[in-house]
């Protein structure tokens, strides 16, 4: 199993879910929560809403994703 004194600050980061069921709303639908992680020190870098029906993003939303996440 890796552990974080594996990485540098910035060198990996991890994606994860934060709830294990969707979040259900009237007005924007059922979501998730992501979460990034920074592998090294374990910071949470920031967190984002996913809608619940997509199954996998696309690679240019993953992008726009960390973006958001990074601000």
């Amino acid at each position: 199993m890796l552990q974080p004194n594996q990485f540098q600050v910035n060198e990996a980061w991890i994606v994860f879910k934060l709830n294990d069921e969707p979040i259900h709303t009237e007005l924007d639908g059922d979501f998730y929560l992501l979460a990034l992680m920074d592998a090294a020190s374990c910071y949470i870098l920031g967190s984002a809403p996913v809608a619940a029906i997509v199954a996998e993003l696309p690679q240019m939303e993953s992008r726009q994703l960390v973006k958001e996440m990074l601000r």
